[in-house]
């Protein structure tokens, strides 16, 4: 595979070459293919999904930071899929726990509190992968616990 593929597959089929808000824009788009997801098939489907996507991604993401001078470009939005995908695993298909979980995962993926910081340190495809995955883990936590107390 060339680096072009590498670098169209991890710029979210192109949308991190938007000028504007490309992050933002990653995380919205890619709602509607897992609300498509999550209404045919098991979380544990869910799941193996968003790892195989991880692991490629790591991969991927290796070999296009290789050359960068910058070890976290802008272009690089499948970090933001994959946060986005995985603060939605426990919440139920309505509507407003899409809002709230979106809202949620871009509010920790910008300002990055801990522990989404330290994993924002590491200059790698862990570190690209690893703050996007902890920001969605804490908003998928938020919906487990509401879900399993209410």
């Amino acid at each position: 595979m060339s680096r072009k593929i590498y670098k169209f597959i991890c710029s979210g089929f192109g949308i991190g070459f938007i000028p504007l808000f490309p992050g933002t824009i990653a995380s919205f788009i890619v709602l509607f293919p897992i609300w498509f997801f999550k209404e045919n098939f098991e979380t544990k489907y869910f799941l193996l999904l968003i790892i195989i996507i991880f692991f490629i991604s790591l991969i991927l993401i290796s070999k296009i930071i290789k050359y960068e001078n910058n070890k976290d470009p802008k272009f690089i939005v499948i970090d933001e899929f994959i946060g986005q995908a995985s603060a939605l695993v426990f919440c139920n298909q309505l509507i407003f726990d899409y809002i709230l979980a979106f809202i949620g995962f871009r509010v920790l993926d910008i300002f990055k509190p801990f522990p989404v910081s330290y994993f924002d340190k590491i200059k790698n495809s862990y570190g690209v992968l690893l703050d996007d995955l902890m920001a969605g883990s804490i908003i998928a936590m938020f919906f487990f616990i509401y879900y399993e107390k209410f």
